[in-house]
């Protein structure tokens, strides 16, 4: 299942699975990124295709 290009311009929230802060970046930068640094814990967080698909279809189901 490929990333949902129609969420490319939405500011799409998700959480840091090691300590569930909340960050909200817009879905184009969700789709290139592999890895970010945790605004709350300061945890380098590697972010796969599986947990992007699941942020993606989580977002969809909200709309």
């Amino acid at each position: 299942m490929p990333l949902s290009n129609e969420l490319r311009d939405v500011a799409i929230e998700f959480q840091c699975p090691a300590c569930s802060h909340s960050t909200v970046k817009m879905g184009s930068w969700v789709t290139t990124i592999g890895s970010f640094k945790c605004d709350g814990c300061k945890t380098k967080v590697r972010i796969g295709y599986e947990y992007k698909l699941a942020v993606f279809k989580s977002h969809l189901s909200k709309r």
